[in-house]
């Protein structure tokens, strides 16, 4: 947080990668119960990052701000074959790139885009 200015908490992004290959335990059985497990352990994570912040200098507010956000694994795993899902949403690209174009600042939208044109 010395290294960069706190104005770099305002469009940062925390990814949770490799969401998908994580496991609920077996006494889990029902889809709800499976997401809630999902959600849960998510927002533990952001209380981790949160902490790990703070510690290091960061506003508790500014840190509570930073977006903590699940993604994916871009294979299919034995539990879902389609390798954008996850256990709370069916689709985790869209809310994850929206979530980064959200913070991004403003000239930095255009060369993002232009980036892309030949996808």
């Amino acid at each position: 947080s010395k290294i960069f200015t706190t104005k770099i908490w305002d469009t940062a992004v925390f990814a949770l990668t490799y969401a998908n290959r994580v496991l609920p335990p077996d006494e889990i059985e029902t889809d709800e119960e499976e997401a809630q497990w999902f959600k849960d352990r998510v927002r533990e994570f952001k209380e981790i990052v949160v902490r790990a912040l703070v510690e290091s200098g960061v506003s508790q507010v500014k840190a509570k701000e930073v977006t903590v956000i699940p993604v994916g694994y871009h294979t299919p795993t034995r539990r879902m074959s389609n390798p954008r899902e996850l256990f709370d949403r069916l689709d985790w690209f869209n809310p994850f790139w929206n979530s980064c174009a959200n913070h991004m600042e403003e000239n930095a939208v255009i060369p993002l885009l232009k980036s892309q044109k030949h996808r």
